[in-house]
C-alpha cells in the first residue's frame, strides 16, 4: 500500500485522554483527531471543514509510531464562571455603585479559581503513516505539509512541531509482527496478543508497560455558533509501549526501512 511517511519532532506536545478531569493526562501518541488537526493547519482550513471533509468522510487513514523522551506537569490556575457566583458578583457591584453595602457578599469576583495539572511529553519524535482514498491528496497534502498555510503544532497550538522528512513510499503487511510504540484499533477485551517479555530489561514495571485500552472521539458536532463541538462518534484503540506485542489475529504493515510496524485506522 501507498503511504507518505512523516517524520515529526516536537519540544512540549500533549494529548488529552478525555476521561481525565483535573489531572489531564496525554495519551502517548496523538490521536486521530489531532492528526487531523495539523493537516486543517496545514491546509488553512477550519476545524468545522477538518471534521466534515476529512474525519467523517474517512478521506485519510493513519498509523503512528513514536515515544517521548520525558514527561513533565504543567500547572494551571484556570478561572470558573458559574451562574450563581455571577449573581452575587452583580448584586455586590451592584451595592458598591449605589453605596449600600451591608452585609458579607459569597462572592467579589466573578469566578473562582481552580487548579489543573497537565501532562506534557517532553522531545517527542513521531513516524506518522498516511494513506488517502484519493490519489490527489498525496501531492495536495505533501505540498502543504512541506509549505503550511498555518504554523503545524500536535496538540495544543502552542505545541508546535517540526516536519524532518516526507517521503512517498510503499509498505506491506506482514504477519507475526511485533509492535512497539504504537496504537492499534482495538480493545485488549477483545483481542488476544502475545507478548515478548524478553525485551523487558531496562524498563520499568510490567503494568506501566502493559497495553491500554482507550476509546477516543472519531469526529465531532460542531454547534451553530462554531465556538463549541461534542464527541459524535467513538472507536477503541490499544497504546502499545515499548513492550512488544503480537496480536494474534491481525497483520501489520512493516516499514523495513525503519524497521518498525503499525496498524492502519
Amino acid at each position: 500500500m501507498k503511504f507518505l511517511r512523516i517524520k515529526l519532532v516536537g519540544c512540549l506536545n500533549s494529548f488529552r485522554q478525555p476521561d481525565f478531569q483535573t489531572y489531564h493526562k496525554t495519551l502517548p501518541l496523538p490521536p486521530k483527531t489531532t492528526v487531523g488537526g495539523m493537516l486543517g493547519a496545514a491546509l488553512g482550513i477550519s476545524p468545522k471543514e477538518v471534521n466534515d471533509e476529512w474525519l467523517e468522510k474517512q478521506r485519510f487513514l493513519m498509523g503512528i509510531v513514536g515515544k517521548a523522551n520525558g514527561k513533565a506537569n504543567d500547572l494551571w490556575q484556570i478561572r470558573k464562571y458559574e451562574s450563581k457566583q455571577l449573581a452575587s458578583y452583580k448584586k455586590f457591584r451592584d451595592d458598591v455603585e449605589k453605596g449600600t453595602l451591608k452585609h458579607e457578599y459569597e462572592a467579589i469576583t466573578p469566578y473562582k479559581t481552580a487548579v489543573i495539572v497537565r501532562e506534557l511529553l517532553f522531545a517527542s519524535e513521531y513516524v506518522l503513516y498516511l494513506t488517502f482514498q484519493d490519489d490527489k491528496d498525496f501531492s495536495l497534502i505533501r505540498e502543504h505539509l512541506d509549505k503550511p498555510i498555518w504554523a503545524l503544532s500536535l496538540g495544543r497550538e502552542d505545541e508546535l512541531i517540526r516536519i524532518e522528512e516526507i517521503k512517498l513510499l510503499e509498505v506491506e503487511e506482514k504477519e507475526g509482527v511485533f509492535l512497539q510504540n504504537t496504537v492499534v484499533p482495538a480493545n485488549t477485551n477483545d483481542e488476544k496478543y502475545t507478548i515478548d517479555l524478553s525485551q523487558r530489561i531496562g524498563m520499568s514495571n510490567l503494568l506501566s508497560e502493559a497495553p491500554k485500552s482507550v476509546k477516543l472521539p472519531m469526529s465531532f458536532i460542531h454547534k451553530k455558533t462554531g465556538e463549541t463541538r461534542e464527541a459524535n462518534t467513538f472507536q477503541d484503540f490499544i497504546f502499545v509501549s515499548q513492550l512488544p506485542i503480537k496480536f494474534n489475529s491481525r497483520n501489520a504493515y512493516w516499514d523495513n526501512e525503519l524497521n518498525i510496524g503499525f496498524q492502519i485506522f
